[in-house]
């Protein structure tokens, strides 16, 4: 496995390693500061495999950036994550 092999393979485990946390949140809640600090974990996790990818040029940060853009766009459309507080937010 070349390096880049094994950089796509940890960032598809961290993915399914938050898929899994965000699971258990709404499975189980967050009755302690733990269920929070995993998740968090695993988040931060995610945000390192998605800066090697960069650092990497397997992704340019300005296109990442345009893309989250139009995602909130598209969900100040269909769904109610974005209300008038953070229309104008950017990411």
């Amino acid at each position: 496995m070349n390096q880049t092999e094994e950089l796509l393979v940890i960032l598809m485990e961290e993915c399914a390693e938050v898929q899994q946390e965000a699971s258990k949140l709404i499975r189980f809640g967050s009755d302690t500061w733990a269920d929070v600090l995993n998740f968090e974990k695993e988040i931060g996790d995610l945000m390192c495999m998605v800066a090697l990818a960069q650092e990497a040029g397997l992704i340019d940060e300005e296109s990442v950036l345009q893309a989250a853009e139009a995602k909130r766009e598209k969900l100040k459309k269909w769904s109610n994550l974005i209300d008038e507080r953070t229309l104008d937010r950017k990411i």
